[in-house]
């Protein structure tokens, strides 16, 4: 009995708890989709490496693509970039060639980091210069994180009349699968697969 009541104990601590950080749920989510739709082995990692930029590495000048090709809609909201600049491109390419020359668990840390940079590059307000943080880029984020730890689909949020979709995310998922130079993806699940916490279960029970 006293068995069982550790490894339940050590349970409440492995699955998903809501935090108020969209760097934790949001990138998370995305990173563990990816893996499962691998098959990867990697998938109760995938949230902590995922965060790795910003929980390590915190290097906010290299979150931010601006593309002048992009439509920018002006606003007293923010300003539009003057000049190209792909930080958080570059740094998604580092780490995927950087993965490219690994295996296993190894390979897929660099992936989650690399898908970090990626999910950066659609967030409007890492498009933009000297947006109102607290009325518009917090609020956003906050929004959108508040839905990944609910776990809802089919929704539209908006901040500072900017929206974003669950389809957009579902969207760009699968761009970012496609820079993954592997061919063997088996499946394609939902981004609040609940299969990932009975794995979660499973995993535990397995040594009870």
């Amino acid at each position: 009995m006293k068995k069982v009541i550790f490894y339940l104990f050590i349970l409440m601590f492995l699955l998903p708890t809501p935090t108020f950080a969209w760097w934790n749920n949001t990138h998370g989510a995305l990173a563990e989709k990816v893996c499962m739709d691998f098959n990867c082995s990697c998938v109760l990692n995938m949230t902590e490496w995922a965060n790795i930029p910003d929980a390590v590495f915190k290097n906010m000048i290299n979150h931010h693509d601006y593309n002048l090709s992009d439509s920018c809609p002006t606003s007293s909201e923010w300003k539009c970039p003057t000049k190209n600049d792909f930080k958080a491109s570059k740094k998604m390419n580092e780490y995927l060639k950087s993965a490219s020359i690994k295996t296993g668990c190894d390979r897929w840390k660099d992936i989650a980091i690399a898908s970090h940079y990626f999910f950066d590059t659609k967030v409007f307000w890492h498009n933009v210069q000297n947006e109102n943080y607290f009325k518009c880029h917090k609020a956003f984020e906050e929004k959108v994180n508040d839905i990944f730890v609910s776990g809802r689909i089919g929704w539209t949020e908006c901040a500072c009349g900017v929206c974003v979709s669950y389809d957009e995310f579902e969207l760009w998922v699968l761009e970012f699968e496609e820079k993954i130079d592997f061919e063997d993806k088996l499946r394609d699940v939902s981004l609040f697969d609940e299969s990932k916490d009975s794995g979660i279960i499973q995993l535990i029970l397995n040594f009870i």
